[in-house]
């Protein structure tokens, strides 16, 4: 774990003000119960306080053993989970919690884990991923309104937000020199233009911003643009943002179609532009979702 992070529950020991400050213009959990399991003290003290001060009901545990027996337990509506655990690491806490005999509980991963492998293996078992840094409850707390006040699946889906005055863009990409010549290249219209630098990051800021568009390189380290995608998907808050998915990098022959089928063809991508990425059909693309003006 990062000495920042570190650095950053030491200062915000006390963070009433601004967690109830942020709380008041949210829906309410309070009295809602969530289980945190992480073997760092400091962390799990962080964690525990800041959920406090928005009204919720915390259970702490030290390794995998003990969250699976308080998620029996106390049956939260949300599990934090470490993966770096004492005697059970975090995926296998979340193959045990897959019984039926276990309440069903959303569950996001708190970890200082960044290699695909493990951001692929918690999509496979639907868990949402957070990165340990800096930004942790920057990028925990929305997830956790998001999770904690979700409509049960029976009822209607909540329609897509009116579209503000400017039209707000979500560009996610982790090469910096292609992210600065889309974002000139957009800079000339009235729009506002927000930045990811993966697809992890990318979908903690579609929560936070609510973009009208989202445009995403496929490949990236620390969630692609298919991690993206499927995030934004299947989120409630979300599913209505339209994404457009393009290749910055060459793609192996046969792989164009295969990925076009896959994003395209069952409804989530809005499209899929292959390498070389042609910045008047991006444009084109772009058009289709948000009014663009000629500009002056």
């Amino acid at each position: 774990m990062s000495n920042r992070f570190h650095s950053q529950a030491i200062r915000a020991a006390d963070p009433a003000s601004s967690a109830v400050s942020a709380a008041q213009s949210k829906p309410s959990v309070a009295g809602k119960t969530v289980v945190i399991a992480d073997d760092d003290p400091t962390i799990v003290e962080y964690l525990e306080l800041r959920c406090r001060h928005l009204g919720l009901k915390v259970e702490t545990a030290y390794d995998g053993l003990k969250a699976v027996l308080k998620v029996g337990k106390a049956r939260p509506q949300l599990l934090v989970l470490d993966l770096n655990l004492p005697d059970v690491e975090g995926f296998r806490v979340m193959e045990r919690l897959a019984d039926p005999k276990f309440p069903k509980v959303p569950v996001i991963v708190l970890t200082s884990r960044s290699d695909d492998a493990a951001i692929k293996r918690c999509k496979d078992l639907n868990a949402y991923y957070v990165h340990k840094d800096g930004e942790t409850w920057d990028n925990l707390e929305p997830l956790i309104f998001e999770l904690l006040c979700a409509k049960p699946a029976e009822s209607k889906p909540e329609p897509p937000q009116q579209p503000a005055a400017t039209p707000r863009i979500l560009l996610v990409d982790d090469d910096v020199e292609r992210l600065r010549t889309l974002t000139q290249g957009l800079q000339k219209y009235p729009v506002e233009v927000i930045h990811a630098s993966s697809g992890m990051q990318g979908f903690l800021t579609a929560l936070r911003c609510l973009p009208d568009l989202i445009v995403t390189d496929y490949d990236m380290e620390h969630g692609g643009g298919n991690y993206l995608l499927a995030r934004i998907k299947s989120t409630r808050s979300t599913r209505h943002i339209p994404v457009v998915v393009y290749s910055g990098t060459p793609l192996e022959r046969g792989l164009e179609h295969a990925i076009n089928r896959d994003l395209v063809g069952r409804g989530q991508a809005a499209t899929f532009i292959p390498r070389p990425l042609d910045p008047a059909r991006l444009l084109a693309e772009i058009r289709k979702y948000v009014a663009l003006p000629v500009p002056a």
